[in-house]
C-alpha cells in the first residue's frame, strides 16, 4: 500500500520520563508526521520537560485517560504507563479507534500478555509494542547480516546487560523496586525480543535464576532482584544465554552470535559490528551512526511505526512478540525450567 502522509494528532498516556522522552524526541526530530495534541497522567501537577511547553504550548492535560481516548481528533496512542495497566489502556484505545503504540513491557504477567495478544489479534486495529532495541542501528544491522547468512547455521547466542550501579542506585530502586514487572523483566524484556526475533525464533525451554544482591532494604522476591543469569534452547534448536547485572561502572548491552562461519559479536552503542573466523582473522562491519535517544532507535521506531498505521491494514503487528518479549526473563524469575514454547503455542496457534 501507498503511505497516506497523514498529520496525526497524538495522545500520550502516562507522562513520565517515558511519556516526555518520547514526545521530545517526536517534536524536535518528527514534526513532519504530527503534533502531540493530549496528554493523560494520574498526577495533576506534571513538570514537562521545558521544550515541550515550547513546542506545544496549548498540549491539552487530562489525569483521566478515558477522557484522552474521547477527544475525536486524537487518532493514535502512546502508551507509557506502568505494565500493569497495559491492558486495560490498549483494550480501551483500540476500542476508541485509536492506532496504539504500547510501551514494552507488554504486560505485568503471562496471563495478561494471552489476554492482550487474544484481543489485538481478534479485535483489530494498528497495534505494536515498543520494543526499540531492535532499532538500534548496531541491531539492525546485525540482524540483516544473519538474514543474509554472515554466520550460516546459527548455533549459541548470547546476551548480557550491565545496568550499572549509579543507574541501578540512583533509578532503578526508585522505579522498580516493589512493582510487580521489576528490573528483570523491566530491562531483559529488550534483550530477550531482540535475540529471538533477529533469530526468528521463539525460546522452546528456559531456566533461570535472579538474585538481589545490593538493594535488599528495597524488598524481597524476583521484583526487586537486580542480577539475573537465564538460559535455554530455542524452537529452531539454537542455545542461548542472557544475563543481567548492576555492578558495573557504566551502562553496557552485548551480543555474541555463534554460528558455522564463525562468530559475530557487538555492544549495542558501537559503530561496529565484529567477525572473528577459526582461521584467526577479523573483519569489522560498519553501523550506521544515528544521533538521538538510544542510538536514535526511538526515532526509528516512531517512523516504522507511523509508516505501519499509513500503509497497511487494520491488523496488529508482530502480536506474537507480547508473548516472546516476555517469556524468559519471567520464566526465570520462577526459578526452574519452563517450558515456555508450549506455553508460546498454546497462544499463538
Amino acid at each position: 500500500m501507498t503511505a497516506k502522509s497523514i498529520f496525526h494528532h497524538i495522545g500520550i498516556i502516562g507522562f513520565g520520563a517515558r511519556g516526555q522522552a518520547l514526545a521530545t524526541t517526536f517534536f524536535k526530530e518528527l514534526p513532519e508526521y504530527g503534533q502531540i495534541t493530549a496528554v493523560a497522567d494520574i498526577r495533576k501537577n506534571i513538570v514537562p520537560r521545558p521544550e515541550i511547553s515550547l513546542y506545544s504550548p496549548d498540549l491539552k492535560s487530562y489525569t483521566d485517560y478515558h477522557d484522552l481516548l474521547a477527544d475525536p481528533e486524537i487518532d493514535t496512542v502512546i502508551i507509557t504507563t506502568w505494565p500493569e495497566s497495559h491492558l486495560e489502556i490498549s483494550k480501551a484505545a483500540l476500542l476508541a479507534g485509536k492506532s496504539v503504540l504500547c510501551d514494552k513491557p507488554a504486560t505485568a504477567s503471562l496471563d495478561e500478555a494471552r489476554l492482550l495478544y487474544e484481543f489485538v489479534t481478534t479485535h483489530g486495529g494498528h497495534f505494536q509494542l515498543g520494543l526499540n532495541m531492535a532499532y538500534r542501528p548496531a541491531c539492525r544491522k546485525a540482524s540483516q547480516l544473519l538474514a543474509d547468512g554472515a554466520l550460516g547455521k546459527v548455533f549459541f547466542v548470547r546476551g548480557f546487560c550491565d545496568v550499572g550501579y549509579d543507574f541501578a542506585h540512583d533509578v532503578i530502586i526508585r522505579k522498580f523496586a516493589g512493582d510487580k514487572a521489576g528490573l528483570v523483566l523491566g530491562k531483559l524484556t529488550h534483550d530477550a525480543d531482540f535475540m529471538q526475533f533477529a533469530l526468528g525464533t521463539y525460546a522452546e525451554e528456559v531456566c533461570g535464576h535472579t538474585a538481589n544482591f545490593q538493594h535488599q532494604r528495597r524488598g524481597a522476591g524476583a521484583t526487586s532482584d537486580d542480577t539475573a543469569s537465564i538460559s535455554g534452547i530455542m524452537h529452531n534448536g539454537i542455545l542461548f544465554s542472557l544475563a543481567l547485572s548492576s555492578c558495573s561502572s557504566s551502562y553496557s548491552r552485548s551480543f555474541h552470535f555463534f554460528g558455522e562461519r564463525g562468530e559475530m559479536f557487538f555492544n549495542v552503542k558501537d559503530d561496529f559490528i565484529e567477525f572473528r573466523y577459526a582461521d584467526g582473522k577479523t573483519r569489522r562491519e560498519a553501523t550506521e551512526s544515528t544521533a538521538g535517544a538510544h542510538g536514535g532507535a526511538d526515532r526509528a521506531m516512531l517512523i516504522d511505526f507511523f509508516n505501519y498505521v499509513e500503509t497497511s491494514p487494520m491488523q496488529p503487528r508482530w502480536p506474537e512478540r507480547i508473548l516472546s518479549s516476555m517469556m524468559l526473563p519471567l520464566a526465570a524469575m520462577e526459578g526452574k525450567l519452563i517450558q515456555t514454547g508450549n506455553f508460546y503455542r498454546s497462544v499463538v496457534n
